[in-house]
């Protein structure tokens, strides 16, 4: 928690940055969830992230669209066997799904099924313009 703690205060401290942070407090808890049993409490970072106009972009894709993606995927991975067994990725993605719908931030949910990265970005850019998350009010 101190680390957050301290991620926030820099936030805070940079208010008029641009911050893109990837895989922050939502997988912490997807991960000591599945990991320990164990829910952590982000109620106060999340306190702090609203009025820093921060937002949360949950890409996902449906279940049979992960074994075109596992294909791309094997063309880069250095442990290929954790590809394996597909329906992990799949319960992951549940309790993501979860956890994002529990969060108090604004949110976008993507479907990347596709595999349309152009459409995706564009989806988010136009998101962020036209809900005011591409800048702070003074």
């Amino acid at each position: 928690m101190e680390t957050y703690a301290a991620w926030v205060r820099l936030f805070e401290l940079q208010r008029y940055y641009s911050w893109i942070v990837d895989r922050f407090h939502i997988s912490t808890r997807a991960y000591q969830l599945q990991t320990y049993g164990k829910d952590y409490d982000f109620g106060w970072l999340e306190a702090r992230l609203v009025p820093l106009n921060f937002r949360l972009v949950f890409l996902h894709r449906l279940p049979e669209s992960f074994a075109a993606a596992r294909q791309e995927r094997l063309k880069v991975s250095g442990k290929p066997d954790q590809y394996d067994d597909l329906s992990v990725f799949v319960r992951e993605q549940e309790l993501m799904r979860r956890l994002v719908g529990e969060s108090r931030l604004p949110r976008l949910e993507v479907d990347i099924s596709d595999n349309d990265i152009p459409r995706a970005v564009e989806q988010i850019a136009d998101w962020m313009e036209a809900t005011g998350g591409l800048w702070m009010e003074g």
